[in-house]
């Protein structure tokens, strides 16, 4: 009896030890005297860290027994923790409510916890059957990426999020922009609010296009946009929305950067607002005062919090859960948004190559004697000769330009990655001597084509990790090569295996090739590839008129205009609104296919 006594009040000193917020604690010791749990699902049903739940488990010790199901308070013991913690007057949803709703869903234990989140009772049948499907989407959406941060909502958090917007907000005839949407929030509001029109812009080309085939396939109200948000919002979305939700990296720069993105995206000054979906581990509050301290940089006012309100598969740090921000903003958002916005890093993830922890290493790095990328091999000194490379600019030419953090060769004329999205006349030039130097070390992936789209010039050469997506196979490589042929002719290293040869990193060569002779639809893409931050359907407007010209036929405006919406096709129209650099890798495939198989003479008699 001693022993158990004394053990008793080694778990009410920890619990104790949390003062005001012991409930959650107390909770988990309900549902440990309840049955057996899996350590993932207290820490799931409660929003508690997992640390806190590893050192309450410890601190119960020969008090728990364990078995297949998990962990539990040892029976001839439970009556005592329950009196002793009054666990009795403890409504603990996450329990009794579950096995309802899994019955309701007819849903298995695993799914019945995911129906809940521990947030309420049973959903009439049809909310269920919504949950369902979104559980389906879910199931089938792209593999997270731990680079990028990305942990999946669960899908009652989907249904909860477009229901709380939905109820709160007046979103028929409105804009919604989801800023970054790994979870596809955006489905799920589309599905209950087919009124709302919705616009996502995210890195993850496998995201934008899993979402543009489910908006297709379902005739829902979603554009995509890709866009890497360390640098800026794509033009097609500035300005656009009345209300943008985040749930962006949990730093203080990620959520800093991805909610001035988001204050960027709004065209009401006065009642637009941003939902932020954030959650610190509370054995951490500095971290989240960081965080906070980061958004109110912007001026903006936390309008309501709701705590616990997302629930995750995963991210047991912060006890698979985060809070709701309402962000409004103030006048003086305005006036330091854009100064404010800018001196965010680009480092904003917790892991990968872009993470806080690396640029710490590069930091590091540079004060022995440069940064990470300089070190690792510049373009000017690729780690691996292409298989055919293009023609090197003769010694006698002027100095290239190079793009990203590399020093490169003396004299060279220096630019940061921004420039690739923001567009500048630096960004072409034909001349038989121009040259292109880009660092892309830290590419997460998608930015090489990116690059490719965003550069025109004589000779260009991207530096890339090895084991890129677009280089590490020959499938790849092909893909890629086919779908910048029109201007490019690419020069891959022999072999970008890390394990061949022990190079980090490879040089993609890219030489433009001679238009002379070429087909009309292959100078019509050509055209739009060299001019990849103009709209579209502007570009390929005079590209028609051009082309045309050249085979003897004048075009007026109009008939160039016809030509295009005709070429593009009736479900594409809205792609002619963009810039090439903003359209998802999905659709760009999709519109120089239809450009490429255009009729002789366009089918203009």
């Amino acid at each position: 009896m001693t022993g158990e006594k004394s053990t008793v009040d080694a778990v009410a000193a920890f619990v104790g030890g949390f003062g005001v917020r012991s409930r959650p604690l107390r909770e988990i010791l309900s549902l440990l005297t309840r049955g057996s749990q899996p350590i993932e699902a207290l820490i799931a049903l409660t929003a508690t860290p997992r640390r806190a739940v590893e050192d309450l488990l410890r601190s119960i010790g020969g008090d728990l027994e364990e078995s297949p199901e998990g962990l539990r308070i040892r029976p001839e013991l439970t009556a005592r923790y329950r009196e002793f913690f009054g666990l009795g007057e403890l409504a603990v949803p996450a329990d009794d409510q579950l096995a309802g709703t899994a019955r309701a869903a007819g849903l298995g234990p695993a799914e019945g916890l995911d129906a809940t989140d521990g947030v309420g009772p049973a959903a009439d049948p049809e909310s269920a059957a919504r949950v369902r499907a979104l559980a389906a989407l879910i199931e089938g959406a792209p593999a997270p990426r731990r680079d990028l941060d990305h942990v999946a909502a669960t899908a009652p958090t989907l249904a909860r999020r477009a229901s709380w917007l939905c109820s709160t907000y007046d979103l028929a005839g409105r804009r919604v922009l989801f800023v970054g949407d790994h979870d596809l929030t955006s489905v799920a509001l589309a599905r209950v609010c087919p009124r709302a029109d919705i616009t996502v812009v995210d890195l993850d080309e496998r995201t934008l296009a899993y979402i543009d085939a489910t908006a297709r396939s379902e005739g829902l109200p979603i554009r995509t946009l890709f866009g890497d948000l360390r640098f800026m919002l794509p033009p097609a979305a500035r300005e656009w929305a009345d209300l943008v939700f985040t749930d962006p990296p949990y730093t203080p720069d990620g959520v800093g950067l991805f909610l001035g993105r988001g204050l960027s995206g709004l065209r009401d000054k006065v009642n637009g607002v941003v939902v932020v979906a954030y959650g610190h581990s509370r054995l951490h509050p500095m971290l989240g005062f960081q965080v906070q301290q980061s958004a109110q940089q912007l001026g903006v006012v936390f309008e309501t919090i709701l705590p616990a309100f997302n629930r995750y598969h995963g991210a047991q740090a912060v006890g698979s859960a985060s809070d709701l921000y309402v962000c409004a903003p103030t006048s003086r958002t305005w006036k330091v948004l854009d100064r404010v916005s800018e001196g965010f890093g680009t480092r904003i993830y917790t892991h990968g190559r872009q993470s806080v922890e690396s640029a710490a290493g590069a930091d590091r790095a540079a004060g022995d004697g440069g940064s990470t990328a300089t070190r690792a091999s510049a373009p000017s000194a690729s780690p691996a000769s292409p298989a055919a490379p293009a023609s090197p600019p003769s010694s006698a030419s002027r100095p290239a330009t190079v793009i990203g953090e590399t020093a490169g060769p003396p004299g060279a004329r220096r630019l940061g990655l921004r420039v690739l999205f923001a567009g500048s006349d630096y960004l072409r030039d034909l001349d038989a001597d121009a040259a292109f130097e880009v660092d892309l070390t830290a590419d997460p992936g998608p930015l090489l084509l990116r690059g490719l789209l965003a550069v025109t010039g004589a000779h260009a050469r991207f530096l890339v990790p090895a084991d890129h997506p677009d280089v590490s196979t020959p499938a790849a490589r092909a893909q890629l090569a086919d779908l910048l042929a029109a201007k490019y002719r690419l020069s891959f290293p022999p072999s970008s295996s890390p394990s061949s040869g022990g190079a980090r990193h490879v040089t993609v060569e890219a030489a433009l090739i001679d238009p002379e002779g070429a087909a009309s639809a292959d100078l019509l893409a050509r055209w739009l590839l060299e001019r990849a931050h103009g709209r579209i359907g502007n570009v390929l407007r005079e590209g028609v008129i051009r082309v045309a010209a050249r085979d003897g036929r004048a075009l007026s405006k109009n008939e160039a205009r016809a030509v295009v919406r005709a070429l593009v096709g009736e479900a594409e129209q809205d792609v002619l609104t963009l810039t090439l650099v903003e359209t998802p890798r999905g659709r760009l495939e999709r519109l120089l296919s239809a450009l490429r198989a255009a009729p002789a003479g366009f089918g203009v008699g």
